[in-house]
């Protein structure tokens, strides 16, 4: 008689330290760091976040089981001239193998206020007939400043790379993202001799796709959670002939297209990398007739010509992820957008993601704005349109 011993063993996943130097840019010489800078662990598997408080010489240890992470933090720093300083980091898709240190080298936030994203609606929703219906995405912009500003000029578009859950191919020879960012489908811009559409501190404008109210309209869906029908503005695809006019909401101009065959200016209910922006000396003319403002896709055998801007005339910036993917890749640099925000619910779930409410003063709500989508916003809401939260960080 023979007797069979096996060994079992629990099949635990090991844990490893990692050590995260935070690095302020190149010109910024402190002695110490802000004493509360936390930097969040998230596990790109199970989404799980862990958070540790950096030491004053920059450096955060964490153990960690095995896997890919996202890390990041955000932080303001007071400067000897009064005014506040933020700073982002990000370190994205680490893979967690063994014992390591990284190095997180912050950028400083071109945070000047003025025009934000205050709510985004990418998700669309679903038809009685179970199917997905995405002519009430929006986007609201709000005056996040102490002036009145102009919406004239003001351009609106999406990245070409239209998911995060595979690398951009929108980068240069060592695989760092292009300083410019290559734009698809529509591009549109606010009419105006530049002082037409005043925007007063507090105020915002919407841009619906359709201009009706989706709720109640014959050709809308009851599931719709939005009424546009009294948005500021829509983005009529008029040579298409197929798209909506809506006569009670006015038409952004179309600057340029990649596309001759879509009928709306649909953004990916997966999650698009969103920009405003504004065009030197506002004139979207002569910059589309420049042949050095477009380019083809790296990597691509297609003729297709995208158009082209440079980080520095985007006015803000938001990073939408697929939250099922595996992993998230970045394609927005991170002087715009250090993070990002994401519906998960996914889409077709009649949800938004809404900027925080920082503090509100009276009636005035002023928006978190560090340029870090994943500090600045809230996800999985009820869309609300043109209204404002009542407490701060609601």
């Amino acid at each position: 008689m023979s007797l069979l011993v096996i060994n079992c063993k629990d099949d635990v996943t090991p844990s490893y330290i990692i050590t995260i130097k935070v690095n302020y840019p190149d010109g910024f010489t402190v002695a110490n760091f802000p004493s509360d800078v936390v930097v969040t662990a998230t596990n790109t598997n199970n989404t799980r976040t862990t958070t540790v408080t950096a030491a004053s010489d920059g450096y955060a240890i964490f153990e960690l089981v095995e896997g890919n992470y996202n890390f990041t933090a955000s932080f303001a720093v007071n400067g000897n001239d009064g005014e506040e300083y933020i700073f982002n980091g990000i370190i994205s898709n680490y893979s967690l193998i063994s014992e390591s240190t990284a190095t997180m080298n912050l950028v400083l936030a071109d945070n000047t206020g003025g025009f934000i994203f205050k709510e985004i609606y990418y998700a669309g929703s679903l038809t009685v007939e179970d199917k997905g219906y995405y002519s009430d995405q929006f986007f609201e912009i709000y005056n996040n400043s102490g002036d009145t500003l102009y919406a004239d000029g003001l351009c609106i578009a999406v990245h070409e790379t239209t998911s995060t859950s595979s690398p951009t191919s929108w980068v240069d020879d060592n695989g760092e993202l292009l300083d410019r960012i290559p734009l698809t489908f529509h591009t549109w811009i606010v009419p105006g001799n530049g002082m037409e559409h005043p925007v007063l501190p507090g105020e915002s404008f919407i841009i619906a796709q359709d201009g009706i109210d989706h709720q109640t309209d014959e050709i809308g869906n009851p599931n719709s959670p939005v009424n546009l029908g009294n948005a500021d503005w829509e983005t009529y695809v008029e040579s298409s002939g197929k798209d909506l006019d809506a006569s009670a909401v006015s038409n952004l101009t179309l600057v340029y297209s990649t596309s001759t065959t879509m009928y709306d200016w649909t953004a990916s209910s997966l999650g698009p990398a969103i920009v405003i922006f504004r065009l030197p000396s506002n004139n979207w003319e002569n910059y589309v007739s420049d042949a050095n403002n477009f380019m083809t896709k790296p990597g691509s055998t297609r003729t297709t010509e995208y158009l082209m801007i440079d980080k520095s005339f985007v006015v803000d910036a938001v990073e939408c992820a697929r939250f099922d993917a595996e992993e998230i890749y970045k394609r927005l640099p991170a002087e715009l957008d250090a993070g990002y925000t994401y519906i998960e619910a996914g889409n077709k779930s009649s949800l938004s993601v809404r900027r925080k409410a920082k503090m509100i003063i009276g009636d005035r709500v002023i928006y978190k704005d560090t340029n870090n989508s994943s500090e600045d916003f809230l996800h999985d809401l009820t869309p609300t349109p043109g209204v404002n939260p009542t407490s701060a960080n609601e």
